[in-house]
């Protein structure tokens, strides 16, 4: 009778351990998708502003803050805030250095921008450095 329960608690703790496994696999997955769609634009973005088609850079910094509206609710439930309010900081910073047609402070923060997006699926990754 003891080892029949002792059996199911192992399972129900080996199917848990795979559950939160498997979760953390897909939230990786996810945060390194939206990452990729991100950084994809930002590229667009630095391309624009070095050939001063600030139009062009403008329509690509909107599809950046379009993407970005949704991912930020993902992104939320999955890293640190202050991760977020660094990348909304730098979206509004280059929003104006945009309007004000200031290639090289915007191609700074486009730089920026592109870093903290790209350094998030980084740190977040399963791997003996960011266990320990």
């Amino acid at each position: 009778m003891r080892s029949g329960i002792m059996t199911r608690m192992i399972v129900l703790m080996a199917v848990i351990t795979a559950l939160i496994i498997v979760s953390g696999l897909l939230a990786h997955r996810s945060v390194r998708d939206d990452s990729v769609k991100l950084e994809k634009n930002i590229e667009t973005v630095q391309d624009s502003i070095r050939a001063e088609k600030w139009d062009s850079a403008s329509d690509a910094l909107d599809r950046i803050r379009n993407d970005w509206t949704a991912i930020k609710k993902t992104w939320s439930a999955l890293i640190d805030h202050e991760e977020i309010d660094n990348i909304d900081i730098t979206i509004t910073r280059l929003e104006a250095l945009l309007e004000a047609k200031e290639a090289a402070s915007a191609l700074s923060e486009a730089a920026a921008l592109r870093r903290l997006v790209t350094h998030i699926p980084e740190r977040e990754k399963l791997s003996m450095e960011n266990l320990f």
